[in-house]
């Protein structure tokens, strides 16, 4: 005899649903962690570059400038002839294009809004970049030492 099966799901199923779900969560809070990491990342590899631009400025005495465009940001220098040449073959310095979910906010310069590109000289330059990234706002301060400090959470981007 036949018996017609239930409609009701046995422990074995419900076991493997439940795998399936953990599963998929699992991978969905992997990408959003990969995303956050990658925007964390970038945004330190960007406060490394301002930090070795404003360096050797400095420490060469030729001017280099940090360049901020919609998805991303660049290097110059200043040749000999006056003209400001982009940094090509620096890796660090090269122009970069940033991740989606990270974007360059303001960037101020004793109080006040700079518009135009930021140049660093033999003196250090003090300065604000807001940032806006997966991981919340922050701000990259440049320090009396040279040095930049990363401040989560200002919410100023």
């Amino acid at each position: 005899m036949i018996r017609a099966r239930s409609h009701g799901l046995t422990l074995i199923e419900v076991v493997i649903v439940l795998l399936l779900i953990g599963l998929a969560s699992t991978m969905v809070v992997g990408t959003i962690d990969s995303t956050r990491r990658s925007a964390d990342t970038e945004i330190d590899r960007l406060a490394l570059a301002l930090e070795t631009a404003a360096e050797r400025a400095r420490i060469r005495g030729t001017p280099i400038r940090f360049e901020r465009f919609p998805q991303g940001y660049r290097f110059s220098w200043f040749d000999t002839s006056g003209n400001w040449q982009p940094v090509v073959d620096d890796p660090l310095l090269a122009e970069r294009n940033l991740p989606g979910d990270v974007v360059l906010g303001r960037l101020s310069r004793e109080g006040q809004e700079v518009t135009g590109p930021l140049v660093f000289g033999s003196d250090v330059t003090l300065y604000t970049l807001d940032i806006l990234s997966g991981s919340g706002p922050m701000e990259l301060v440049a320090q009396p030492t040279g040095t930049l400090r990363k401040v989560a959470g200002t919410g100023a981007a």
